[in-house]
């Protein structure tokens, strides 16, 4: 069969089988090159590239910190006007979630002002600062009140069922007895 084939027809059976080999290594580098960008964190220059050395410590310093910010916003503008709705028409149901989450902020004010007592951090536990604030006032006697609070605040608030006017109404009630207390 050697003999048959003659010297042209050789040399492009050999040129295409390179020229395969060079196509399925081209194909193959760049698909290993997009994987290894899209599972490597962070951008694709390095930080603070030619910077000096404190410099880049500076920035990847502060690059870390951001991790550890959190901030409550409050959720619901006094102000907004999509809330102001004609009569006979009802609220949706998102907004006494809304609502929920801003009142605990107005008990916590109003511990704190009361109080004189710290802050709390939005990464505390809420029902083991309302049990280490309260316990005075509420003598022990409130904590199901405080247990209540932060059961209807973490259904509010986490919760994928309903949480709707009712729901509301109970927390408001609560919050209330918290608030006298």
């Amino acid at each position: 069969m050697a003999e048959e084939l003659s010297g042209v027809t050789v040399v492009i059976i050999i040129a295409g089988g390179v020229l395969t080999f060079i196509l399925l290594f081209i194909f193959a580098k760049r698909q290993i090159m997009r994987f290894a960008l899209r599972s490597r964190r962070g951008p694709h220059a390095p930080v603070g590239h030619g910077a000096k050395k404190s410099l880049k410590k500076e920035i990847h310093k502060c690059i870390d910190l951001t991790s550890k910010i959190v901030y409550e916003p409050q959720l619901i503008n006094n102000n907004d006007s999509r809330y102001i709705l004609p009569p006979g028409s009802q609220l949706p149901l998102f907004y006494y979630r809304l609502k929920a989450c801003d009142d605990v902020k107005l008990l916590e004010s109003e511990i704190t002002k009361q109080d004189g007592s710290f802050h709390r951090h939005p990464t505390d536990n809420l029902r083991v600062y309302l049990l280490n604030t309260l316990a005075t006032p509420l003598n022990g006697v409130g904590q199901r009140l405080v247990h209540q609070f932060c059961d209807l605040y973490e259904h509010a608030r986490h919760d994928p069922t309903d949480f709707g006017d009712e729901e509301y109404q109970v927390f408001t009630k609560i919050l209330l007895k918290l608030m006298d207390a």
